[in-house]
């Protein structure tokens, strides 16, 4: 029982983990492609030496999704932070962990968990996002693959398109079944918060009465 209950607590940290990654990596991309956008249309407006709406509309854009995307980045960090000490207490007690121990490392991930819910369920969304986006990047280089192998391009570009359709589509199906998986452990934990502020409000109440 012990066994189990420690391998299905290490599956729950994983997806957490997991889940944090891949914001991560959104987020390290979208802020890449913030500052693209930025250089692009700053140094189109200086080329021009007059000043370009369109231009400078997309540059303010291009600071807005960098500015959130750099805070995102900070703030998955800090929960994989907070998910790795736990994942380090785990493994220090794993060889001798016993009913105690892992009922200590439940409480202490559930306590985690209900501090940074909100946190954890925006990460859920934006990994459905991320998702879908990687799908559309490994679309395009699909479409891209086609065309230029229709029109003879040389093997190298061709292994290039593939590599970039594989790791897209990875990074996709990565982005959707994180979620899912970490969705159902979510709903447990959910449960077990709503049972222990049940009971916190039961012993409140009866040390009112007292």
């Amino acid at each position: 029982m012990e066994t189990k209950t420690a391998a299905k607590f290490q599956r729950e940290l994983n997806s957490l983990q997991g889940l944090t990654i891949i914001n991560l990596v959104f987020g390290a991309l979208t802020m890449s492609l913030a500052i693209a956008v930025i250089v692009q249309n700053i140094t189109a407006v200086v080329q021009a030496q007059s000043l370009q709406l369109p231009q400078i509309l997309l540059a303010v854009l291009g600071f807005v999704a960098a500015a959130i995307s750099i805070r995102w980045l900070v703030s998955s960090a800090e929960l994989l932070d907070g998910t790795s000490d736990i994942k380090d207490d785990y493994t220090q007690k794993k060889n001798n962990l016993d009913n105690e121990g892992i009922t200590g490392l439940i409480v202490k991930m559930a306590s985690y968990y209900r501090q940074n819910r909100p946190k954890i369920k925006t990460m859920m969304l934006i990994s459905r996002i991320a998702g879908g986006c990687f799908l559309v990047m490994g679309g395009l280089s699909l479409a891209t693959l086609v065309t230029n192998g229709a029109a003879g391009a040389q093997t190298v570009e061709t292994l290039m398109q593939v590599l970039a359709a594989a790791i897209n589509f990875a990074m996709a199906t990565a982005s959707f079944a994180i979620p899912h998986f970490f969705g159902r452990y979510s709903k447990v934990w959910d449960h077990r918060l709503e049972q222990t502020i049940k009971a916190e409000q039961e012993l409140q109440k009866q040390l009112g009465e007292d």
